[in-house]
């Protein structure tokens, strides 16, 4: 358990990098010896470790924790991080001869899916305020694979969700008709979507903004939580809207997220957690800093006063960049691992 958590040194840096993984001509390194000065150590001397250690504290000890591993950002190296990692909304559609998955990007270009077909397609994104993000989408009939003219008895198989990243993997989904994680390969969790009463002759411009037309039409709300949890309403919320006429089907999304984000993450994963397995700290990319060398080197300092108890500190390097083994120029300080100080000493 933490008693109380002191100040943390969180630096941001602007940098303008290239983070592809690419081999170059290191020697190999050997590990440096564990820190004298520190309280514990855990360091990895190759990739592909998963390692642990557990220490025991017999009185309330202030400690100092130095980690470092290999992580990068959206910001950072944009179109390196894999779409699913951050926040974004999905668009299904079973058109009979095939079912269109597409998934638009926050703060992105971005869309990708399964059958994805572009033709035509329109799309702006929306930033109303700090907790929320709009999508407005225009669809032609003929990319999305209708045979015919849609009319006001046509009923659609689609559905809709929103991604939430709000740490360094998918938190959690949320879709209107679904209740399968897996809704991009189980079309039957696609729900009915009559047309009848949605068509317009006023064309909607594709701009990100709510015109007048969206609210003419019923707002249907995205109520089934497919994949991890959601607290409340401002942690994740969604509606939708359509509209269409003859050569387009219109798209309005509304997403509500109290931590918009994009896609950053260690690469390399750190934490400590107490005798009841309950996570106390952990490396995480928004706080740390370039450890210098290479841009995708990271450290992450903090302060915490740990009760007396037993601890258990773990770090996991990926397949690449790690001491040992770099594949870029190693950090200034050149180890990969978690460092505690003991600061009353």
């Amino acid at each position: 358990m933490v008693l109380r958590t002191l100040p943390v040194w969180i630096v941001s840096a602007v940098c303008l990098i290239s983070c592809a993984r690419v081999r170059v001509h290191l020697p190999e390194e050997i590990p440096l010896p564990d820190d004298p000065d520190c309280l514990v150590t855990v360091l990895a001397s190759d990739n592909n470790q998963e390692l642990s250690r557990t220490f025991l504290l017999n009185e309330e000890t202030t400690v100092r924790i130095v980690g470092q591993g290999e992580g990068t950002s959206f910001s950072l190296v944009p179109g390196f991080i894999d779409s699913f990692l951050n926040d974004c909304i999905e668009f299904f559609i079973d058109l009979g001869t095939v079912c269109r998955q597409y998934r638009f990007v926050w703060g992105s270009r971005k869309v990708e899916g399964n059958n994805v077909v572009m033709d035509g397609v329109e799309f702006a994104q929306g930033d109303p305020s700090p907790t929320r993000y709009v999508f407005e989408i225009a669809f032609p009939w003929e990319t999305l694979g209708l045979s015919g003219k849609p009319d006001e008895d046509m009923i659609l198989r689609l559905d809709i969700s929103a991604i939430d990243n709000d740490a360094e993997s998918r938190k959690s989904q949320i879709a209107w008709s679904g209740t399968d994680a897996d809704l991009y390969k189980n079309w039957s969790e696609f729900g009915d979507f009559p047309l009848a009463g949605k068509r317009t002759i006023v064309v909607p411009v594709i701009d990100g903004n709510i015109d007048e037309c969206w609210s003419e039409v019923e707002r249907y709300a995205a109520t089934h939580v497919i994949i991890g949890e959601v607290r409340d309403a401002s942690d994740l919320s969604e509606w939708f809207r359509i509209l269409w006429d003859e050569t387009y089907l219109y798209l309005l999304i509304e997403v509500e997220d109290d931590v918009k984000r994009q896609a950053a993450f260690f690469f390399d994963r750190g934490s400590i957690v107490d005798e009841k397995d309950q996570v106390i700290w952990e490396m995480h990319f928004d706080n740390s800093i370039h450890a210098g060398g290479a841009l995708k080197n990271r450290r992450q300092e903090d302060t915490l006063v740990l009760v007396p108890g037993k601890y258990t500190v773990r770090y996991t390097t990926d397949e690449n960049h790690a001491a040992g083994h770099w594949d870029d120029v190693p950090p200034d300080d050149p180890f990969s691992g978690i460092k505690l100080y003991d600061l009353e000493k």
